[in-house]
C-alpha cells in the first residue's frame, strides 16, 4: 500500500533530480569546464554561471519537498490563488515593479533591450525617428549598431530602430510618464490572470487556475523575464489574450483574435507569434462549415500588418537610403526598388534561419536546460503528463501544440538568445507550460496516492517560489552590478560626455545608450581613442569641457 502511494511522487522526484543531473553533466560539457569561459560568448557564458547552481537548487527542492509525510499547507494557498486571480495579479505586479528596480537597476542590458526604450522614447516624443547630430552618429552609434540595429540616415540625421515597432508602441505610454519599468511587470501580472482563466476554462474546474498562478509564480523565468525590457513578457500576454479569443469563437471574437496576433506579430519580429499561431490558424482552417470564422481571424490580422509591420519595414528602407546587396542600382524604376527590396527581404531572412546543424541543435539543447532549470521543478513533466491526460481537449491540445511549434521552429534560427532569463526564445509559448501542467494536477484522482502527489507539487512550487526565485534574483542582480561596474565613473544628473571604450568581450559597446534626441545631461560615446575623441569631438563640438577620467575603458569629461 506504501508502494501505491508513493510511487507517482517518488517518479517524478527521481525524473526530475536525473534531468538536473544530465543538465550539470551538459553545461559542463557544451561549457568545456574546467577552461575559462570567455564573457563573448555570454550565453555559454550565463549557463555555466548560473545553471549550474540552478540545477543543484532543483535537486535539492526535488529532495526536500519530499521529506514532510503530512498533506501539504500549500495546497491552501491554491485554493486562494483560485478565487483571487486579480488580486495575486496586482501583488504580483508591485513586487515585480519594485525588483525591476531593486534587482535589476532599471537599466535595459542588452542591445534589444536599449533599442525598445530608444523606440519608445521617440513614439512617446510624437516622431517616428528621434534626432543626433550628423557629425556625431559615427560616436554616437557603436560601429557594430550601424545598419544592423540602428537605422540612421547620414542626410538628415534621422535615428529609428530597426526592430518592428509594437513593444515599442506599447512601452510608448510608460516612457511618456517615465516609468518604463512598469510596462513588462503589469503584462507579466495580465498573463497571470490569463493563464488562471485558461486553465479553469479548459479543465471545468476552478482549482486549475490557482495551480497554473502558483506553478507559474513559483518558475524564476517567468517572474525574471518581467526583469528586462525584452519583448518577451508581451509575447506570452498577447498569445495567451490570442488563445483565449480563438477558443471563444464566432467571428467577432475571431476578429478580435486577428487585431490582437497581428499586434503580437509586429512586437519585435514575427517569429515568436508566428510559431505559437500556426496551430490554432490550422485548426480554425479545418474546422468544417463555412469559411467566415477564417475570413474573420484573417481580417482581423491584415491592418496592422499592413501598417506596423510592412509601414515599418518601407519607412526603415526609406530611410536607410541605397540599400546595399541589390541587383539593380537605384535608379528610380518603381520594378528595380521593387526588387531591390526583395532581394533585400531575403538577405535578411538568410541571415536569421539557417539549415539544420549540430551547433545549432546544441544551442537549443542549452536552451532547454534553462526551461527546465529556471522553472518549477518538473514543470515539463507535468505539462506532459496534462497534454497526455487531456489530449482530447481541443484548447490544451493546441496550447501543446504551440509550444511544440515553438521549439522546433527555432531549431533553423542560426544564433543563441544571448542575454535573457531563462529559455527566451521559448518564453512566447511559455505559457502552456504551467496550463497543461494544472490540467494535469486537477485530474489526479482524489485518493492516497493523488494527495501524495498534489502535496508533493505543491511544496516543490513553495520551495521554487521561495529558493528559487530568491537565487535567481541574487544572480540577475549580482549580474548587473558586475556589469554596470564596468562603465567608466560619472556623475547622475550632471552635463557630461562618457566615452566608453567598445571592449567587445564584455560588450562595452550596448553601454552607448542616449536618450534619442539627446535631451539627458548625460551623453554617451563610442571612443575612438583618447587622442581622437578629444581633438575631433570634444575639441569641436565642447571645447569647454572639463576632464575628470580617464582609463581602459574611456574617458568623461564635464560640461560647465
Amino acid at each position: 500500500m506504501r508502494t501505491v502511494e508513493t510511487r507517482w511522487a517518488f517518479a517524478l522526484g527521481a525524473l526530475t533530480v536525473l534531468a538536473a543531473l544530465l543538465s550539470i553533466i551538459f553545461i559542463l560539457d557544451y561549457t568545456k569546464y574546467p577552461d575559462p569561459q570567455w564573457r563573448l560568448l555570454i550565453f555559454q557564458y550565463l549557463l555555466r554561471e548560473q545553471d549550474l547552481a540552478g540545477s543543484a537548487l532543483i535537486i535539492a527542492i526535488a529532495v526536500g519537498a519530499g521529506l514532510p509525510r503530512t498533506r501539504s499547507a500549500a495546497l491552501g494557498l491554491i485554493d486562494a490563488l483560485s478565487r483571487h486571480p486579480w488580486r495575486v495579479a496586482g501583488a504580483s505586479f508591485v513586487v515585480l515593479c519594485t525588483a525591476v528596480l531593486v534587482v535589476a537597476h532599471n537599466h535595459p542590458l542588452a542591445g534589444d533591450e536599449h533599442l525598445t526604450v530608444f523606440q519608445s522614447r521617440v513614439f512617446a516624443a510624437g516622431h517616428l525617428a528621434g534626432q543626433f547630430p550628423r557629425d556625431l552618429l559615427s560616436v554616437l552609434i557603436p560601429q557594430n549598431y550601424q545598419g544592423r540595429w540602428l537605422i540612421a540616415s547620414d542626410a538628415t540625421g534621422a535615428v529609428a530602430a530597426v526592430y518592428w515597432p509594437g513593444f515599442a508602441l506599447l512601452l510608448a505610454p510608460f516612457s511618456l510618464i517615465g516609468a518604463p519599468w512598469a510596462c513588462n511587470p503589469l503584462l507579466a501580472s495580465l498573463s497571470l490572470v490569463l493563464m488562471a482563466k485558461l486553465a479553469a476554462r479548459l479543465t471545468g474546474n476552478a482549482q486549475a487556475g490557482g495551480w497554473a498562478m502558483f506553478l507559474a509564480l513559483g518558475s524564476p523565468a517567468f517572474t525574471g523575464m518581467a526583469l528586462s525590457y525584452f519583448s518577451m513578457s508581451a509575447h506570452l500576454c498577447l498569445n495567451l489574450l490570442f488563445a483565449w479569443l480563438v477558443l471563444k469563437g464566432g467571428p467577432r471574437y475571431l476578429a478580435a483574435a486577428g487585431v490582437v496576433g497581428s499586434f503580437a506579430l509586429v512586437l519585435s519580429n514575427p517569429v515568436p507569434h508566428m510559431l505559437f499561431a500556426l496551430p490554432w490558424i490550422l485548426w480554425v482552417a479545418r474546422r468544417p462549415g463555412p469559411r467566415h470564422d477564417l475570413l474573420a481571424l484573417a481580417a482581423g490580422y491584415v491592418p496592422l500588418v499592413l501598417l506596423l509591420g510592412l509601414g515599418w519595414w518601407l519607412f526603415l528602407r526609406e530611410l536607410q537610403g541605397p540599400l546595399f546587396v541589390v541587383p539593380y542600382p537605384d535608379d528610380g524604376d518603381p520594378l528595380h526598388r521593387a526588387a531591390n527590396l526583395l532581394s533585400y527581404l531575403l538577405y535578411e531572412l538568410r541571415n536569421v534561419f539557417s539549415a539544420l546543424g549540430e551547433e545549432t541543435i546544441l544551442r537549443r539543447f542549452s536552451e532547454q536546460v534553462r526551461l527546465w532549470s529556471w522553472a518549477v521543478p518538473g514543470l515539463p513533466l507535468l505539462a506532459l503528463a496534462g497534454w497526455w491526460l487531456h489530449r482530447r481537449e481541443t484548447g490544451l491540445r493546441l496550447l501543446a501544440w504551440s509550444l511544440l511549434s515553438t521549439l522546433l521552429g527555432y531549431l533553423f534560427v542560426a544564433f543563441d538568445q544571448g542575454y535573457g532569463w531563462g529559455a527566451r526564445y521559448v518564453h512566447p509559448a511559455w505559457g502552456a507550460l504551467p496550463i497543461l501542467a494544472a490540467a494535469a494536477m486537477v485530474a489526479i484522482r482524489d485518493d492516497a496516492a493523488g494527495a501524495r502527489l498534489t502535496s508533493y507539487v505543491a511544496r516543490m512550487a513553495l520551495l521554487s517560489l521561495m529558493f528559487a526565485t530568491a537565487l535567481r534574483f541574487f544572480q540577475i542582480r549580482l549580474f548587473m552590478d558586475e556589469q554596470l561596474a564596468l562603465r567608466p565613473p560619472y556623475e547622475k544628473g550632471v552635463r557630461q560626455v562618457v566615452f566608453v571604450t567598445p571592449i567587445f568581450e564584455y560588450f562595452m559597446q550596448d553601454f552607448v545608450q542616449n536618450d534619442p534626441f539627446l535631451r539627458e545631461p548625460v551623453i554617451f560615446m563610442a571612443s575612438r581613442g583618447f587622442r581622437r575623441d578629444s581633438s575631433y569631438v570634444i575639441q569641436r563640438r565642447f571645447p569647454g569641457a572639463r576632464l575628470t577620467y580617464v582609463g581602459p575603458d574611456g574617458s568623461v569629461w564635464r560640461l560647465d
